[in-house]
């Protein structure tokens, strides 16, 4: 079946063409939405009968008087369960469904979900309900301590070797085992056996590290003592739930500042145990802390343990700690089913059958007493039932064959599996990656169990639902309604994965027509080195593989190159793009890891930030102005501010307030061989206009120009703030940052006019990845003012060597009224930039003027460029320099080079239908208009050029 594909161009052409559809890969996971969205509790539901379940037969009539939930005669294997149920004897009926399922044909599931940073030494652990949420928290080994106070030895190189670039490296310490004993650690602050982390380097240098942060924090009435300052860390875990008033988990930070990556790391503690041994587990921490601040209340938890708890988990909400609700939410998702299944599969270690199978038949018992609407199919909410049975669907394939599973746990297991088939039918959401995931559901009970008498039609309508639920979840652009990239590229993976189990259940997929619209506004802002730009709730990670997987989906050359950074397929006819409605402009030089980048935006919609106009910026090796991330769905400051503040973005703060995303904004961008300009604005604070324009010169770097027009007389105040990853190490040369990165790609920041604003180096936070968070340091420029204000920057990325650019500076040189005149030096180059209001008037610019509201001149030894919009006459020290026969309808781009004697000219305003030019260049001897040669005829001291017709 065909798929109408369209390929963002310059200037927001478009192309349309169609490719047949190829089978996919599985679907990567959603991060989860915070919304409550879900399915209302209704009266207390119970498992299904059997007579509802396998049918309930009249044998006088001869007709089933309750319809079974089977497909007997499509499926005569299941005749001897057909026999069973008319003759009223489910427990045979039972039997036969098992000895059906273990003997039937091989399905296809669905890939398995996970959430977390997984190994298979968590399998274990999994098995006695000790379960992390997300990546802030990564299990590393467990080591035993007996009664006597001795120092043991962990090898956590991994762990060093992947936080380096953060400066810092923590460990968190958690009782493995619910027991009486207690074990308590030296301290930082401890005589004797301090904790210590050892650093070896290939040529045998040795760093020794002291910790300098360590703590424990404690449940129950010392829930806010802060114990930081003492000489041991308390780790104990006793009785049942998630914890008791006795738990204690102990808390260590080292500091990695200025080193560099080592072949091995060592953590070395001393501690003992109250009873004969206790064994404590060792967890990777994420996050950095205070030790004199920090307590059990303030502390965001995500790793709790059921183990030696005889009722399991209770699957509700921990209350008591300071827990991200999504703990909640995604117990029930079961990510650690896959994993256990997989290490059944591989080991076929009956053990771990026995435990996921108790696992699965407990959440079943234990929700279908809560009163959700259809027991543990709908708990706690559709999205979240959504994704436990897309990891059931999984397991169960491989579970099937299992002696551990009995005829009754079989049935039971079925019966909760048929049961969300109804509800994902019916059950609805007003967030468009909810329904998606719901329906993909739908699509994966269809294809795994046939034998349902429902299943085509779950599987049919699913998937009609879910082409049509794509279309509206997009802008007429393409874009994507939800304003986070990883939230649009976990919908696009979801269709994927239906795909992929569709095609290999041998079932047709049908067209998704929006599905590449979607997939090139994916590939459209993902950096030059394949990452998420992770804008929104989003995490900064490699989108390349899910791109080559849509890549294959589509039959997309071009969008193959992109996947593969040009190893693969066809270089697309295309760099800058604009999607006018989603309100997002990228502007690029390229495809390749050492390109560069910047993205603006004024998007809307759910798990957007309020970060109207913020850029992102990459050039060469690395994001040089990037996203800080999310952290965690929790209420704590961190959090808060990454998510809930426009302070922690690249754009500017009006009066302190977070801007409001849904306000009236727009963005556009106009792409030439040599500059772009992005124009936005946006009405988000109120009472205060901000317009922000972006020029690139691909060759140098960035002028960012910020216009703040306020409604009334008053006096606002204004914070213009530039994030930097956390190794950046800015300075301050007066108003000038720069960062001092160990090697690579650098950045300066310079104010046209220095004199404007306060600058001044500030902490903030740094989230890559959810549940992870690193302190970062940013650059403000701050002023309070009343009237309209503007501030102009030059961002100059400085690729390592240096180059030629290395002295680049831009001054502000006048200022009269809605008039502004830069002046950019850059060693042999010279150029002028004129912002004006579009009223007609003519302005001076250094030696040029114009009369129109955008102007942007230099030269460069023989080459000369110019940047126009509006107007009709550039001069140069009164001379004609450029002549249009009507004011120019858009941007127009010049570049002439007296020594090679060519003229190149480009930009919306030299389409078709523009405006014959007059310039000043008689020395020319070829030009080209919008890439096509023209005429060149001698008029006077200039020379024409007849625009397209």
């Amino acid at each position: 079946m065909p798929i109408a594909l369209r390929h963002h161009r310059k200037c927001d052409r478009a192309e349309r063409f169609t490719v047949p559809i190829l089978a996919g890969a599985a679907a990567a996971p959603l991060l989860s939405a915070i919304s409550a969205t879900g399915a209302a509790a209704a009266t207390v539901s119970t498992e299904i009968s059997d007579a509802a379940f396998f049918g309930a037969w009249n044998s006088t009539a001869g007709t089933w008087t309750t319809s079974p939930v089977f497909d007997y005669d499509g499926h005569p294997g299941l005749a001897p369960v057909a026999a069973a149920a008319r003759a009223g004897d489910y427990k045979t009926a039972r039997t036969a469904l098992l000895q059906y399922m273990k003997g039937r044909d091989e399905r296809v599931p669905p890939a398995w979900a996970y959430n977390g940073v997984y190994s298979a030494a968590l399998v274990p652990l999994f098995l006695d309900h000790i379960w992390t949420l997300g990546k802030g928290e990564i299990y590393r080994t467990t080591f035993t301590v007996g009664t006597d106070w001795t120092t043991l030895t962990s090898d956590v190189t991994s762990a060093v070797q992947g936080t380096i670039s953060a400066g810092g490296v923590g460990f968190m310490l958690m009782a493995r085992n619910k027991e009486s004993a207690a074990a308590e650690f030296a301290s930082r602050h401890a005589t004797s056996g301090a904790p210590e982390l050892t650093l070896t380097y290939a040529d045998g240098t040795v760093h020794t590290l002291a910790a300098d942060q360590s703590c424990y924090i404690a449940a129950g009435t010392d829930a806010d003592a802060v114990f930081g300052a003492t000489e041991t860390i308390e780790v104990h875990d006793e009785g049942t739930g998630a914890f008791s008033s006795t738990t204690r988990k102990g808390y260590l930070w080292f500091d990695l500042s200025g080193l560099t990556s080592p072949v091995s790391a060592t953590l070395s503690l001393t501690g003992r145990t109250s009873g004969t041994r206790q064994d404590i587990m060792l967890y990777q921490l994420q996050v950095s802390f205070d030790e004199t601040t920090r307590t059990w209340s303030n502390t965001v938890q995500n790793t709790f343990s059921w183990q030696g708890d005889a009722k399991g988990f209770d699957w509700k909400k921990i209350t008591g700690a300071n827990v991200d609700s999504e703990f909640y939410y995604q117990l029930p998702r079961f990510y650690f089913a896959g994993p256990l299944a997989d290490a059944y599969a591989g080991a076929g270690d009956e053990d771990i059958a026995t435990g996921l199978i108790g696992l699965m038949t407990d959440f079943i018992a234990d929700t279908n007493t809560y009163g959700s609407a259809a027991g543990a199919a709908s708990y706690p909410r559709n999205l979240d039932a959504a994704w436990g049975v897309q990891n059931w669907c999984y397991v169960y394939e491989i579970l099937r064959s299992s002696p551990s599973l009995t005829a009754d746990t079989n049935t039971t297991l079925l019966k909760a599996l048929y049961a969300a088939g109804p509800f994902f039918s019916t059950t609805t959401s007003v967030t468009p990656n909810w329904m998606i995931t719901i329906k993909s559901a739908l699509v994966y009970l269809g294809a795994c169990f046939p034998e349902f008498a429902s299943a085509t039609q779950w599987r049919q309508d699913a998937v009609a639902y879910l082409v049509e639920q794509l279309g509206s979840s997009l802008f007429p652009d393409g874009g994507y309604t939800e304003a986070s990239s990883t939230y649009a590229m976990g919908v696009a993976n979801t269709f994927v994965g239906t795909s992929s189990v569709l095609v290999a259940n041998n079932y047709d997929v049908g067209a998704i027509t929006p599905l590449s619209g979607l997939s090139w506004f994916l590939a459209d802002q993902t950096y030059p080195n394949g990452y998420d730009p992770s804008y929104g709730d989003s995490s900064y990670t490699d989108q390349r593989a899910s791109l080559a997987k849509l890549a294959d989906l589509l039959g997309d050359d071009q969008l193959k190159y992109v996947a593969t950074g040009g190893a693969e397929g066809t270089e697309p006819g295309h760099t800058s793009v604009t999607y006018p409605d989603t309100r997002v402009a990228v502007q690029r030089t390229g495809w390749t890891d050492t390109d560069w980048y910047l993205r603006i935006g004024a998007d809307r919609g759910n798990h957007g930030h309020p970060d109207e106009l913020a850029v992102q910026v990459y050039a060469h090796d690395r994001p040089l102005l990037p996203a800080m991330g999310a952290y965690a769905y929790v209420t704590d400051p961190t959090a808060d501010w990454l998510r809930k503040t426009t302070q922690s973005h690249n754009t500017i703060t009006i009066d302190g307030l977070a801007q409001d995303p849904t306000a009236d904004g727009s963005v556009t961008n106009v792409a030439t061989p040599w500059a772009d300009l992005a124009d936005g604005h946006t009405d988000a604070t109120a009472g205060v206009r901000h317009e922000r324009s972006a020029l690139f010169l691909h060759d140098l770097g960035w002028i960012i120009s910020d216009t703040l027009t306020p409604a009334d007389a008053a006096k606002h105040s204004y914070e213009q703030n530039w994030h930097l990853l956390p190794d950046a190490a800015p300075t301050l040369d007066g108003a000038t940052a720069r960062t001092t990165f160990g090697s690579g790609t650098q950045l300066h920041i310079i104010p046209a006019d220095p004199d404007a604003t306060t600058p001044a180096l500030q902490d903030g936070y740094y989230s890559p990845v959810t549940y992870q968070v690193t302190p970062a340091s940013h650059v403000s420029y701050s002023l309070t003012a009343a009237d309209t204000v503007r501030l102009d920057t030059l961002l100059l990325p400085l690729p390592v060597p240096e180059g030629t650019r290395a002295k680049a500076s831009l001054s502000l040189v006048k200022r009269s009224g809605s008039a502004r005149v830069l002046e950019l030096k850059a060693d042999s180059l010279k150029g002028y930039y004129l912002r004006a209001a579009d009223d007609g008037t003519t302005h001076d610019f250094g030696p040029y003027s114009y009369d129109g509201p955008l102007a942007y001149v230099d030269q460069d030894q023989s080459v000369q460029r110019i940047l126009l919009t509006g107007g009709t006459t550039l001069r140069q020290r009164g001379n004609a320099l450029l002549i249009a026969d009507q004011a120019l309808d858009g941007t127009l781009a010049v570049r002439w080079n007296t020594r090679d004697k060519t003229i190149e000219i480009t930009g919306t305003a030299a389409e078709a239908g523009g405006a014959n030019l007059y310039l000043a260049a008689t020395w020319a001897r070829s030009a080209t208009v919008a890439g096509q040669t023209v005429r060149l005829v001698r008029n006077g001291p200039l020379v024409a050029v007849a625009a397209l017709r």
